[in-house]
């Protein structure tokens, strides 16, 4: 029902049209959800409504186009994804963008088989993470470092990586 009560309250959002930024965040955050869903196709239809009312919002532009990467990495639109990824680059002035964006950047270079880039990526997401305060974000972080090493099959360092995320969950 969690699922079902965002949707509800994120089209209220949008119908009610509060602001650019604001309508254009809760477009980038029904995209999240598709996505999380395994719907990048569908959240990217959501991602793009979302740009157009975000106009030169910092906030807003970097979620829609973070948003489109991985909505473009995850039907294998590598191209596109680091495209669009240069394009998010600069500082929105939230916190969270950057660790979103290497998120992004290191599955990016998973899939193009760029393990050490993938760590990189992963590493800079999990120190940024660990200023916020956040620990989903905190989480997730380790959760794509622990993928990033098994890239490069650092099996042992990744399993060490992935139980201490484990672990975190539990807050």
């Amino acid at each position: 029902g969690y699922y079902g009560t965002a949707f509800a309250e994120l089209d209220e959002i949008i119908r009610q049209r509060c602001d650019e930024p604001t309508t254009a965040l809760a477009y980038s955050t029904r995209a999240s959800f598709l996505r999380q869903l395994g719907g990048h196709r569908a959240a990217r239809r959501w991602d793009g409504h979302a740009l157009v009312p975000a106009g030169t919002d910092p906030q807003a532009r970097a979620d829609a186009l973070v948003g489109l990467a991985a909505d473009a990495l995850g039907i294998g639109r590598l191209a596109a994804a680091a495209r669009l990824l240069q394009r998010a680059t600069g500082d929105s002035g939230v916190p969270r963008q950057p660790v979103r964006r290497h998120w992004v950047s290191a599955e990016l270079a998973m899939a193009g088989a760029d393990g050490p880039a993938a760590i990189g990526h992963a590493e800079q997401a999990v120190q940024e993470a660990d200023t916020l305060g956040s620990v989903r974000h905190r989480a997730k972080s380790q959760v794509v470092l622990a993928a990033a090493l098994c890239c490069t099959g650092d099996l042992n360092e990744a399993r060490r990586v992935a139980d201490a995320a484990f672990t975190l969950t539990a807050e």
